[in-house]
């Protein structure tokens, strides 16, 4: 069977970090190699462009922040996912190129088409399989809220994250064969077992 490349999706507080183990004990029990990893930071730099992306403190443009974004994705490219897929091993994302034109495009409103361009001349591989975990903002910030202190994307106001969200859907509904909606409103159990619905289906491919 070919190495799989899976991404997940989704606004902050959706529950892509809690549907992770449920994904890797599944390929646990295929005997699958896999490895996890996130974006940003998990490129040879990537610790220092979270770091930055991340911090409250960091004044940049919506353009810098695109550019970095591009930046730590070309080299977790170059570094970590294809090397894996070549060698055999599923990779599993904690988001990727969809995030980008979600947050930046719809959250900072940059053009959605210079993005995908973007995408389309660094040469970045397509997802097998988007997981895209939805719900209502309010819930989803509130979730939040209740980590504790919050970073530079959380703290921003209501109605950046609603563009998000709806950049998100009309993602799933133009790449339906490839992004699946996960409703992560609903109880763990019932969220995790979408999950694991959705994962399965690639075992036959």
């Amino acid at each position: 069977m070919k190495a799989k490349f899976i991404t997940l999706e989704g606004i902050e507080g959706s529950g892509k970090t809690s549907s992770l183990k449920s994904i890797t004990d599944l390929l646990d029990k295929k005997n699958i190699s896999y490895i996890v990893t996130r974006e940003p930071g998990g490129s040879s730099i990537g610790k220092e462009l979270r770091a930055i992306l991340l911090d409250p403190d960091t004044e940049i443009s919506p353009e810098v922040e695109l550019m970095l974004m591009l930046s730590d994705r070309k080299d977790h490219v170059e570094k970590i996912i294809l090397p894996n897929l070549e060698k055999g091993n599923w990779v599993v994302s904690d988001r990727f190129m969809d995030s980008s034109i979600a947050y930046q495009g719809g959250g900072r409103q940059l053009d959605k088409k210079l993005i995908i361009s973007l995408t389309d001349y660094l040469n970045l591989p397509q997802p097998d399989l988007t997981l895209l975990f939805d719900l209502p903002v309010e819930i989803s910030l509130s979730r939040v809220k209740a980590r504790g202190e919050l970073d530079r994307f959380e703290k921003e106001e209501l109605e950046f994250h609603k563009r998000i969200r709806n950049t998100y859907l009309d993602l799933a509904k133009n790449n339906s064969n490839r992004i699946k909606i996960i409703d992560s409103s609903k109880k763990i159990e019932s969220m995790l077992n979408n999950v694991k619905q959705a994962i399965e289906k690639l075992f036959s491919e």
